[in-house]
């Protein structure tokens, strides 16, 4: 059903509803609706690309300032990145002034000016901490990246097929902070094995955000580890959160029934919007709402001491029998809970180890 014919209908069964608050209660039940299970069609997929690392030329950098000026041959490496993928403004930068590359801090890349192709300046997230060098080496690569889209819930595996490296289960669960344990000089580079929360992207303040001017504020940022300098292209899984419903035309997806929307939106919306502002619905005046709130409820979540099952359980077990989406059965080895096997395990690992029932 459109958006349009579930908003008739909502205020059609309260009448007197502004479509406009019906509008509103209809996505919140939306909503609702989506983060009660792990439903199949919030699953999707795309690429992360993390190109080699680039290290030509030099960059003229001053000690405490957030600007840096890349020379002929290092604004030659970049330009290729100003308008491809990864964008300049997803890449990091760190230097070799006076202490050693590995000791160097991680910078993020908020603006490439190319006003002067042969000279790209750089601005970066936060000043730079390096001894001031008119000529110092550099390391531009992909240390941290971003969600493929703004409603982005959580990875799911990112899969370097090159490779075959596999990032999932617990090695998606670290942080940047248990990164800082382990390399805090990030000395670690090369292929990345791991991903974990790095950040939160900064909501926007002028004419850019910190620390990622491509991607929408507040989102979630992840640092892959080893930082990945040897150019690796994931094609990654992921859950989105799933998007309200806008336009008119709209609609659900066909395995959430209309029915569903309807009465979630009205047990937890409408009717105590109704009961509260008696006044404005004449035609609810004497009503039992006792009964209206149970029949609601009765629909969407069931009854447990009948064993009767709710529109809402209906939905799931549909779902699930339309779309599994776990591809290890249970009682299988490798089968970890809810989740797959929480050791390191990829390609090779499968190839060299006996992982086969028990």
């Amino acid at each position: 059903m459109a958006f349009i014919d579930l908003v008739s209908e909502l205020s059609g069964t309260l009448p007197g509803l502004s479509p406009i608050l019906a509008r509103t209660f209809i996505n919140r039940a939306w909503e609702k609706i989506r983060t009660a299970k792990s439903w199949s069609f919030l699953v999707s997929d795309a690429a992360v690309v993390c190109p080699a690392v680039l290290n030509a030329g030099t960059a003229a950098i001053v000690q405490y300032t957030n600007t840096v000026t890349l020379n002929a041959a290092a604004s030659a490496a970049l330009t290729p990145f100003l308008t491809g993928t990864p964008l300049a403004t997803q890449l990091q930068i760190r230097f070799m002034s006076v202490t050693p590359t590995t000791t160097s801090q991680v910078y993020n890349i908020l603006v490439a000016d190319n006003t002067v192709p042969t000279a790209i300046v750089l601005t970066l997230d936060r000043v730079v901490q390096e001894s001031t060098s008119a000529a110092a080496s550099y390391l531009i690569y992909r240390a941290y990246i971003i969600p493929p889209v703004d409603d982005f819930l959580t990875w799911l595996s990112l899969v370097d097929q090159a490779n075959a490296i596999t990032i999932s289960g617990r090695r998606l669960t670290y942080t940047a902070t248990y990164f800082d344990v382990r390399d805090p000089q990030r000395q670690a580079l090369g292929l990345a094995y791991y991903c974990g929360f790095y950040a939160g992207n900064q909501q926007t303040t002028g004419p850019t955000s910190s620390p990622s001017p491509t991607q929408a504020p507040w989102q979630p940022m992840y640092e892959l580890w080893p930082h990945s300098t040897q150019g690796q292209t994931f094609y990654v899984r992921y859950r989105r959160r799933g998007t309200d419903l806008l336009n008119l035309t709209d609609q659900q997806p066909p395995g959430i029934p209309d029915g569903l929307i309807i009465q979630m939106a009205l047990l937890h919306w409408g009717y105590p919007h109704v009961q509260a502002n008696l006044g404005q619905f004449p035609s609810f005046k004497g009503v039992s709402w006792p009964l209206l709130y149970a029949a609601a409820r009765g629909f969407l979540y069931g009854d447990p001491a009948s064993g009767r099952r709710g529109s809402l359980q209906d939905a799931k077990l549909a779902d699930d029998a339309q779309s599994p989406q776990y591809m290890v059965s249970r009682g299988h080895r490798l089968k970890g809970g809810s989740e797959l096997t929480p050791f390191p395990i990829d390609s090779n690992y499968m190839q060299s180890h006996d992982t086969g029932r028990w």
